[in-house]
């Protein structure tokens, strides 16, 4: 199976300089936990809801800050057409729940995670043990 069968489709993409409002507002509208962030067109890292809560609210940034203060500059991502094993084994290899996917043209298609994971896939088509090893 790969992974363009159990990915969301789509994906919603900030800005490096965008603030952290910009970037909660947008996740709160799309009902989203994670976007990848770009700089000139190309992804340079990863912000979650959770990463804005721990790394801005925590630390007490203000909202007007860029959301450059609470991303990852590690992004994780995979290919549509690999397949879900390679995904599993790399949300488990860097203990991620969600995973950035492209096309072989680099642009950015969908969004994987752990959740699309555990649902789209027949339990006897991924080792279980793989699945609780991902994000413990």
């Amino acid at each position: 199976m790969i992974v363009s069968e159990v990915m969301h489709k789509g994906v919603s993409t900030v800005q490096i300089n965008d603030s952290i409002k910009k970037v909660a507002a947008l996740m709160k509208r799309e009902d989203i936990g994670a976007v990848p962030v770009y700089k000139n067109e190309r992804p340079v890292g990863f912000v979650t809801d959770r990463d804005i809560v721990i790394s801005c609210v925590a630390q007490g940034h203000p909202i007007d800050d860029p959301i450059s203060h609470a991303m990852s500059r590690e992004i994780v991502y995979i290919y549509e057409d690999d397949n879900i094993t390679e995904a599993a084994r790399l949300m488990r290899d860097n203990q991620i729940s969600r995973l950035l996917v492209l096309d072989r043209g680099e642009n950015p298609v969908g969004m994987l995670s752990l959740h699309d994971l555990a649902v789209g896939i027949p339990r006897n088509n991924i080792n279980s043990e793989v699945m609780t090893d991902i994000k413990q």
